[in-house]
């Protein structure tokens, strides 16, 4: 394999792994949605933490530390904004809302371009304005019929998308990263299970299934981020924009066929909106891509 078909395998294994992480959030429904959260952010830590140091990063990571105390706070602060996301992520599935967080992260590459036009000055094209316009109907239309705000969704793609910004804004090593971010809420996470634990709300440990599959969150955590920051130093953003659809059509179709949640025409509508606005967006990549292609072989 070339090293660009190396990247697509990898970006399309951390899709398809995140695609299909519903299946194992409903195999922990015996435990409460925060309390899987709290072994998450705490395993994570364990995990990223072993890999650090087993490949000989931790002294880059002290010192990145000590030296960039700015940065190193905005990676607290993304700790804890991917965190809300992984909370609120784990406690839609297990409440029998899958097809809202497919639909949020459906909505999420649109909010991604509206914060690079907020936050880092990029100008949108014609195309990629009609594309959040058809979105923001379809999120309209929902809230005009069923007269409710699709709260999981949105908050999904907003905090999924204030943290895609952040690491935009910050220039680092994924791995690296991922550590700090995830030991800076890790004694908050286990200071809540120790909480949880003395007041009698969990009874950890549980039976030995359970324990391993909530150990095994660090490693549902880290693997897929860590596949997906191989994959983007090694292809374009426009593949990994096409690739990153896998995800959430997984989602859509694990929730409506395997756990049978309602669709109702009003919810059809949105997601046929969401489309139509991802349709437009991605026929506008690929033509800008072209153009870019057929510009440099003129040069």
């Amino acid at each position: 394999m070339t090293i660009p078909q190396k990247g697509a395998a990898a970006a399309l294994l951390s899709y398809l792994w995140w695609g299909s992480m519903p299946l194992y959030w409903k195999t922990l429904l015996s435990v409460s949605s925060f309390e899987i959260l709290g072994h998450r952010v705490v395993w994570s830590a364990v995990f990223t933490l072993a890999l650090i140091i087993l490949t000989g990063q931790g002294g880059k990571t002290v010192a990145f530390a000590a030296k960039n105390r700015q940065k190193t706070l905005w990676l607290f602060l993304g700790g804890y904004l991917i965190t809300l996301n992984w909370g609120l992520y784990i406690w839609a599935v297990n409440a029998g809302r899958i097809l809202e967080t497919s639909l949020g992260y459906y909505i999420n590459p649109l909010v991604s371009m509206l914060f690079g036009m907020l936050f880092f000055g990029e100008r949108l094209r014609r195309a990629q304005k009609l594309a959040i316009a058809v979105a923001a109907a379809g999120v309209c239309i929902q809230i005009i019929t069923i007269r409710e705000i699709p709260l999981v969704s949105l908050g999904l793609a907003l905090s999924f998308g204030l943290y895609g910004a952040m690491k935009k804004a910050i220039s680092i090593e994924p791995a690296v990263a991922l550590v700090i971010e995830t030991l800076s809420v890790a004694p908050a996470a286990l200071a809540y299970l120790c909480w949880l634990q003395h007041t009698g709300a969990a009874h950890f440990p549980y039976a030995l299934t359970t324990d391993l599959l909530l150990a095994g969150t660090g490693v549902m955590t880290s693997v897929p981020l860590l596949l997906f920051a191989y994959a983007a130093q090694r292809i374009k953003l426009t593949t990994i924009g096409f690739i990153q659809y896998v995800s959430p059509t997984m989602t859509f179709l694990i929730g409506t066929f395997i756990y049978h949640e309602p669709l109702s025409i009003y919810r059809i509508i949105t997601f046929a909106c969401i489309w139509s606005a991802l349709a437009v967006y991605s026929a506008d990549t690929l033509i800008e891509a072209g153009r870019e292609r057929r510009t440099q072989e003129y040069i």
